[in-house]
């Protein structure tokens, strides 16, 4: 499907896991035209690996950022202090976009206050199109945003909300994929303790995880009732989340996010 949009000549600074991910998804879909896209990484080999792969126009320096109207910055939150400084020149209402985790709309509208800002918080699935995207700006309920969000929309799901729920968001579904490794490798772990080769034991936690989350996004079904169609009274998955809940599983999760958002708001001051 091929998507017409006003994001019109692209730069993506910074081309890793995220920018990449954005930037095939985006080319694959029409959102982006390969001959109106170019990117800016640091290293020549990777710059050549990237344009032969994508089809779009390398650089590993800046370029005259007066032929843009679109720039995605896709770099990391301690590196974008120094970026903005090179792109404060960018001509009135050029449209940026930063994926950035703490760094608010008001510190990027105070570094170049003549662009057009956007804020959003994808996550890695991204990568094979099963993202989830918070976005956020002043614009995005108008024809712009939609436009702007049709390229998150490219990777997956994207919900629009505002600054405050972007950064909730991102403690919970931006780090998310993180906690579902880390309780994916638990999972696998319990299996080979059991008993399970370990290659049985990950395939199977995956899939029961991925099973699980779709039941919940089909059924619309809150949690605890998709929970309770699998706990019989004094069976075995009672006992199971029983123990698990003594050792604070549910607490240890929620601990977790809320950390993740501290340390967001820590990189944005």
């Amino acid at each position: 499907m091929v998507v017409t949009t006003m994001l019109g000549k692209t730069l993506c600074i910074g081309v890793g896991s995220m920018g990449g991910a954005l930037l095939r998804g985006a080319l694959q879909h029409g959102v982006l035209k390969a001959s109106d896209t170019h990117i800016l990484v640091r290293r020549e080999e990777q710059c050549k690996a990237l344009t032969e792969e994508l089809g779009v126009v390398g650089f590993t320096t800046l370029p005259d950022v007066n032929e843009y109207n679109t720039i995605l910055l896709a770099v990391k939150p301690q590196v974008l202090p120094s970026v903005l400084e090179t792109l404060k020149e960018v001509p009135y209402g050029t449209v940026m976009i930063s994926v950035a985790a703490g760094i608010t709309l008001d510190t990027l509208d105070a570094a170049i206050p003549q662009a057009n800002w956007f804020r959003a918080m994808p996550n890695t699935p991204a990568s094979i199109g099963a993202g989830m995207t918070a976005l956020a700006g002043d614009d995005v309920h108008t024809d712009l945003g939609r436009d702007v969000q049709a390229l998150f929309e490219a990777v997956g799901e994207v919900v629009v909300v505002s600054e405050a729920d972007l950064d909730r968001l991102g403690a919970l579904s931006g780090a998310g994929p993180g906690y579902m490794f880390v309780i994916l490798d638990a999972l696998a772990d319990a299996g080979v303790r059991i008993g399970l080769p370990r290659h049985l034991a990950i395939k199977a936690a995956a899939q029961t995880m991925y099973g699980a989350g779709k039941m919940a996004l089909e059924s619309g079904n809150h949690p605890a009732v998709l929970r309770d169609q699998v706990t019989s009274p004094g069976g075995t998955t009672i006992a199971g989340i029983g123990a698990m809940e003594k050792g604070g599983l549910r607490s240890a999760l929620q601990d977790g996010v809320v950390a993740c958002l501290a340390r967001s708001n820590e990189l944005g001051k």
